[in-house]
């Protein structure tokens, strides 16, 4: 008997994925898909992969709705390789799944929300069938299954369904957070921190930088590019790391390792509230406007949440720049196994003494703020840094 049915499941990509969030489904129930077609967005704890259909056929079901985050292994969808009956669909997916499906009824809402993982998918004329993962969804929002009209066969409600109830009662009452769970990226960001909070000796330099000539001039060659500073911050850091190449390093647990190129991250704050570090790999290859460019994009991704692996190479520094907000300085945490974070402040005309002149004068300056895990990086060492990176800034 020919194969009539193609689990999705949530893929395993890399030794340490447990799990993975569904970001987008590109395709809707019903469709006709090819082997190769991206089928869903998932992301893991790092970044977001498109998951390609393993079979041609018809998306038969979509299990998981956007936005659930499931273990490794998780049934998500079913794609249909031949034609099928409802009963035949429901066969499969209850052998893959167990007894995971339930019935939802308006006399008995609470009692099987609380017996969801228990209980059958059963459909009959007073009751309406409906995935564990959607009926989830609207218990966290608080709407009632039982008040929606189902499009699918029997009734069953389909996450567009869900969808349309969530718009329409989101409409009439305020969104919060409560109750959410912390997304996979989020997760990390939590673990990292809180063991370079517990584990890493981390101090802090901090000096002012004068921006204002080499400002001028990136901005003249770069007219129609913005975050020229974030642009002109790359740069120099790049070959601040170039002068020194020692500190051009991450520590893995207890090994240090050679950065393989002159690459910078940049803390970005997603759209979703967690944070990201892309990378703008080999700079020193990179024109000023190849090099703007690149933060734009990687920024667009970021925010979107929708980097990739590519964009998560390996660097010795984070530059996070809080200055669009008013912050005049503050101090980032160094995240391992990076070993270093440029916090940098916001641009602000100060009065300066000139020398040539012995006159003040006004100048664009920024606060940054050097952290460094005291494991590898003196204070000495940091200082020269610092003093390197405002040489090449005020020479450029």
């Amino acid at each position: 008997m020919s194969k009539q049915f193609e689990a999705v499941t949530i893929p395993k990509w890399g030794i340490e994925m447990t799990h993975g969030r569904i970001v987008e489904w590109h395709y809707a129930e019903g469709a006709r898909i090819s082997a190769g077609d991206e089928l869903v967005d998932i992301e893991t704890d790092k970044i977001v992969n498109s998951f390609e259909a393993r079979a041609s056929g018809t998306l038969a079901r979509i299990l998981i709705p956007e936005g659930e985050e499931l273990s490794v292994g998780t049934l998500i969808g079913v794609i249909a390789l031949t034609d099928f009956s409802s009963d035949e669909l429901e066969t499969f997916i209850a052998r893959q799944v167990g007894p995971e499906s339930l019935r939802v009824s308006s006399s008995d809402t609470d009692q099987q929300t609380k017996d969801a993982d228990d209980a059958d998918l059963i459909s009959d004329e007073n009751a309406k069938s409906i995935s564990p993962a959607l009926l989830r969804k609207l218990s966290k929002a608080g709407v009632d299954p039982a008040h929606l009209v189902g499009s699918g066969p029997n009734g069953r409600i389909l996450k567009q369904d869900v969808d349309r109830a969530l718009a329409q009662d989101s409409a009439v009452k305020p969104t919060d957070t409560e109750g959410q769970t912390l997304s996979a990226s989020q997760k990390k960001v939590a673990a990292a921190l809180s063991y370079a909070q517990a584990t890493v000796p981390i101090y802090y330099v901090r000096r002012k930088l004068r921006v204002g000539a080499a400002l001028a001039k990136l901005k003249a060659q770069l007219p129609d590019e913005s975050g020229v500073l974030t642009t002109l911050l790359v740069r120099a850091v790049a070959k601040a790391l170039a002068e020194h190449p020692l500190l051009n390093i991450q520590l893995d647990g207890e090994t240090i390792q050679a950065v393989n190129g002159l690459n910078v991250a940049l803390a970005v704050a997603r759209d979703d509230g967690a944070v990201s570090a892309p990378v703008v790999t080999n700079v020193d290859q990179r024109s000023d406007l190849e090099v703007s460019q690149t933060i734009t994009a990687l920024v667009s991704r970021a925010r979107a949440g929708r980097l990739v692996a590519d964009d998560m190479q390996s660097a010795a520094i984070t530059i996070s720049n809080l200055g669009m907000y008013g912050v005049d300085d503050f101090t980032a945490m160094v995240t391992p196994p990076q070993i270093m974070v440029l916090s940098v402040g916001r641009l602000t005309i100060q009065p300066s003494w000139d020398v040539v002149t012995q006159h003040f004068i006004s100048e664009e300056q920024v606060t940054v703020t050097l952290g460094s895990d005291h494991r590898l990086i003196n204070g000495a060492q940091a200082a020269q840094w610092l003093q390197t990176l405002a040489v090449i800034i005020e020479e450029t």
